[in-house]
C-alpha cells in the first residue's frame, strides 16, 4: 500500500533554513523520490493558504496540504475544507486573554487575507518595529503581514477568521508560558481549538488540530492509519504524534516537552528515506 508522509514546515521541512529557497535540496530530492515511488505527501502547517501554494514550484511534484493548522484542507488539488471560528466566541476569548495574560500582540488571518497584527502594549510598538526588520530578512519564508490594530478589529468583527496567534514575547521562557497558558485555555473554553508553538498560542476552529485534520484527510483519501508517517517539531505537532505514535518523528532540535510525545527522533526530514523506504535503523536522541 502507498504510504502517506504528513510533514510540518517551519523547523521541520524548512530545516535547515535556506536563503534563496524554502526547502533544502536534499529534502526536495527526498520528497520527489517518495512521491515517484507511488507514495503521497501532505504538508500540514499553521502558515497560510497562499504561502503553501508557492511551494509547488520548489517541490515540482503534486502534493496535498493543510493550512492554518488544518482549517483548510486541499486534496487532489481541490479545497475540500475551509472553516472559520465563531465570531462572538472568538471575541470573548481574546478579551479574556488580553486581560488575564497581557500578551504583546494578537495576529489573525483568513484564507484570503494577509496576517494582520494588533499590538497590545506600549512595549509592543518597539517589538513590532524589530519584527518588521526581522521579517524583511526572512526572504523566501516571509508571509504577507500588516501591523494595523483597526484592521485587526475589523477582521475579527466581519472576517472569516481561520487562525489567531497570541504572541507573548521573544524570551526563551515565553515558550514555557505559552505551553502553560495553552492548557488553561483548553480547560476553560469550548468551541475553539488551542495549540502552542514557541512563544505563541494558536487558535483555530474546533476540530482543526493537526491530528483531526489528518484523520479527516485520511478518510477522504481512503488511507489506512498504519500507512501514515508524521514529522514535526512544535507543540502544535503533539496531537499528530499522539494519534500516529508508531510512525511519529520529532526533530532532534525540538523542545524536550515536545520530543517526549514522539516515538522517534530525526535530525533532517530527508533521513526518512533510509528509515522508511530502506528500512534502516532509526536515529536516536
Amino acid at each position: 500500500m502507498p504510504k502517506l508522509l504528513a510533514v510540518d514546515l517551519d523547523g521541520t521541512l524548512f530545516y535547515p533554513k535556506q536563503i534563496g529557497k524554502c526547502i533544502s535540496k536534499k529534502n526536495v530530492k527526498f520528497l520527489q523520490r517518495w512521491i515517484d515511488s507511488g507514495n503521497k505527501v501532505v504538508l500540514i502547517t499553521s502558515r497560510g493558504y497562499d504561502f503553501v501554494l508557492k511551494l509547488k514550484e520548489e517541490i515540482n511534484r503534486d502534493f496535498d496540504f493543510m493550512s492554518s493548522t488544518s482549517s483548510q484542507i486541499v486534496a487532489n488539488g481541490q479545497l475540500v475544507r475551509d472553516l472559520a471560528m465563531p465570531k462572538e466566541t472568538l471575541k470573548t476569548i481574546l478579551n479574556d486573554i488580553n486581560e488575564k495574560y497581557q500578551p504583546i500582540a494578537f495576529m489573525a488571518a483568513t484564507k484570503s487575507s494577509q496576517l494582520t497584527i494588533k499590538p497590545l502594549q506600549d512595549v509592543a510598538k518597539f517589538i513590532m518595529f524589530w519584527y518588521k526588520i526581522w521579517d524583511i530578512f526572512q526572504f523566501k519564508y516571509r508571509e504577507n503581514s500588516i501591523v494595523d490594530a483597526k484592521k485587526f478589529d475589523e477582521l475579527i468583527e466581519t472576517g472569516k477568521v481561520c487562525k489567531v496567534m497570541i504572541f507573548y514575547g521573544l524570551k526563551k521562557n515565553k515558550s514555557k508560558i505559552s505551553k502553560e497558558i495553552n492548557k488553561d485555555l483548553r480547560d476553560k473554553y469550548n468551541g475553539i481549538e488551542f495549540s502552542w508553538t514557541a512563544q505563541v498560542n494558536e487558535l483555530t476552529p474546533l476540530g482543526c488540530s493537526k491530528s483531526e485534520g489528518l484523520i479527516e484527510y485520511c478518510k477522504l483519501m481512503n488511507i489506512d492509519k498504519n500507512d501514515v508517517y508524521v514529522v514535526g517539531d512544535s507543540g502544535n505537532d503533539v496531537s499528530m504524534f499522539k494519534e500516529f505514535y508508531e510512525h511519529s518523528y520529532c526533530m532532534k532540535h525540538s523542545y524536550p516537552a515536545v520530543k517526549k510525545y514522539a516515538a522517534n527522533v530525526i535530525s533532517r526530514v530527508h533521513k526518512l528515506e533510509k528509515i522508511v523506504l530502506k528500512g534502516e535503523k532509526h536515529e536516536t536522541n
